[in-house]
């Protein structure tokens, strides 16, 4: 009876110990404040690892990287729940191959003393590379899903994060990994006695040697990081800035269910005037409206259009606006989720239309294929714009003799590194996120949204406004600190409101936005070290 107990926990001491390090992992999306949990996080996994088959190793990193995404993408159920349990299986699979590729650097089995040590030490390099390579592989492939990446589990971790100027979000993927699988070997070879010892190898004195070397490696990591987050912040608290940005932005608050319901645009257009006005006393350069808040395809509503453009000339002030539109005629009907720049003179100044569009939610990827899935659910037809439009501001200042250059991202297109690199790699001096987060309900969905704007103000050390229709809208500072938010009575999603704030505008090229993610040659090349490693079969690795 005894051994039949014992035979029922290890068979379920694995996918346990899964779905607890899932949970911890899973606590920092959820809940910013605990973002020192993701430094441990995976320690119960890599245990469930210990003495398992290849089969099992991949059922059991499946399962971690399913409920990691079942919890960490819950608000997606409000939208669709079959999307939601297609998202976080899809999602999982690579959790699944970063077990299987990882598990010969983090099993215990029968290595010989002295190869196991060694082991211990080149398994804090493989790890997190393999863990960044599949991150990176994930940010493109079938469209990318940079979404629930590692880093954003830090986005509270000021300290930490400021080597992203420098190695973007997949370096501080690769640290957070580190440290996990640190801790791990830490504990590993100072508990581990059940190797075989080699002719002349004193054990002890090796365990000891090997336990100095990988604390002393976890120590200079942490003190490396934390050095320079703590030096670039204070150092940067004293620069001048080069001009001053005064912006507002507008929360609507309209529920998703009314948002095209056209016999209310009107009733949202008011609620935007209103706002609009309100802000415009705070005297900014730029109102930010959030996506789509223009209710209807801005050339089908010629009234709403006019009303738009007195809006903007009473203002007084600059005015981007999200709305729907549609294409030249002449090449066709097409439809674009796009951004406008208004002058104080009620005048469009400059249009961006979205590029990175969300799969099954703005198009049907993979049409000839899927077409089949237009029959069950509505997806809407929107083709992707095809030029990254630079908007400037020319006038700002005292003086009103200064000009800057911004980007928009529309929607997600904020967690996508590549692409926001670009917009600063070309000039932008800041970022503007407008976004429509009202499908996920009052859930921590546009705080994980959030999350991605701090890391691209910090990588390329710009400011980041944020306009949601129902939240989170904010402002960014280039330290990746949120200055101040649309609040009404302590909350600051699904609230009405404005807000205003000074920016500081610096004109500074980071290593990140100049070269990109040439961070990843470093991942890149440790995986490929690692495959030889196991090509040679050296005892460690050894199932």
């Amino acid at each position: 009876m005894i051994e039949a107990a014992k035979r029922v926990l290890r068979l379920f001491q694995g996918p346990v110990l899964a779905t607890l390090s899932a949970v911890l992992l899973a606590l920092p999306f959820c809940w910013d404040a605990l973002w020192p949990v993701a430094y441990f996080a995976f320690l119960p996994f890599f245990y469930a690892l210990r003495r398992k088959a290849s089969s099992q190793i991949f059922r059991i990193s499946t399962l971690f990287g399913l409920v990691f995404f079942l919890i960490e993408s819950y608000p997606v159920i409000y939208v669709t729940v079959v999307g939601y349990l297609a998202l976080a299986s899809t999602l999982a699979l690579y959790f699944a191959l970063f077990g299987y590729l990882a598990r010969p650097c983090l099993l215990i089995q029968a290595e010989t003393g002295k190869m196991y040590y060694r082991g211990s030490l080149k398994a804090v390099c493989f790890v997190p590379a393999i863990w960044v390579f599949l991150e990176y592989a994930r940010s493109f492939l079938f469209s990318g899903m940079p979404w629930g990446l590692l880093a954003y589990s830090q986005g509270k971790n000021l300290v930490g994060i400021q080597i992203a100027d420098m190695v973007g979000v997949f370096g501080v993927s690769f640290f957070v990994m580190f440290v996990n699988v640190a801790l791990f070997k830490i504990q590993e070879a100072y508990f581990f006695d059940g190797a075989p010892e080699e002719v002349g190898f004193d054990r002890r004195r090796e365990r000891r040697r090997y336990l100095l070397q990988l604390t002393g490696a976890l120590g200079l990591g942490i003190l490396l990081v934390g050095a320079y987050g703590g030096i670039t912040l204070a150092l940067r608290e004293n620069v001048a800035p080069q001009r001053v940005l005064r912006a507002a932005v507008v929360q609507g608050n309209i529920p998703q269910d009314q948002k095209w319901d056209t016999r209310i645009k009107n009733i949202i257009f008011e609620k935007y005037k209103r706002l609009t006005f309100m802000a415009a006393l705070e005297k900014p350069d730029l109102v930010v409206w959030p996506e789509t808040s223009f209710p209807g395809y801005l050339e089908d509503e010629p009234i709403l259009a006019a009303k738009l453009r007195s809006l903007v000339r009473h203002s007084g002030t600059r005015v981007l606006v999200g709305a729907p539109t549609l294409g030249n005629l002449d090449q066709g009907l097409r439809f674009y989720n796009s951004a406008m720049l208004f002058g104080a003179d009620g005048e469009e100044r400059a249009r961006y239309s979205k590029i990175r569009l969300v799969p099954f939610g703005e198009f049907l990827p993979f049409e000839p294929l899927l077409g089949f899935m237009r029959r069950l659910v509505p997806i809407p037809h929107f083709s992707p714009g095809r030029e990254k439009v630079l908007f400037e501001l020319i006038g700002l200042g005292q003086k009103k003799n200064e000009r800057a250059k911004f980007a928009v991202l529309i929607c997600y297109e904020d967690i996508f590194p590549e692409l926001v690199g670009s917009f600063c790699h070309n000039g932008a001096d800041f970022l503007v996120n407008i976004t429509n987060d009202a499908w996920f309900g009052p859930t921590s969905a546009p705080y994980q949204h959030a999350q991605a704007s701090v890391f691209r103000a910090v990588e390329n050390r710009v400011p980041v406004i944020r306009a949601g229709n129902t939240g989170l809208s904010c402002f960014i500072s280039p330290e990746g600190r949120i200055l101040s938010r649309v609040q009404d009575k302590g909350q600051d999603i699904f609230v009405t409101g404005y807000k205003a704030q000074e920016l500081s505008l610096r004109k500074t090229t980071t290593l990140y936005t100049r070269f990109g993610h040439f961070f990843f040659l470093v991942p890149a090349f440790l995986c490929f070290l690692a495959y030889q490693d196991n090509a040679k079969r050296h005892p460690y690795s050894k199932l």
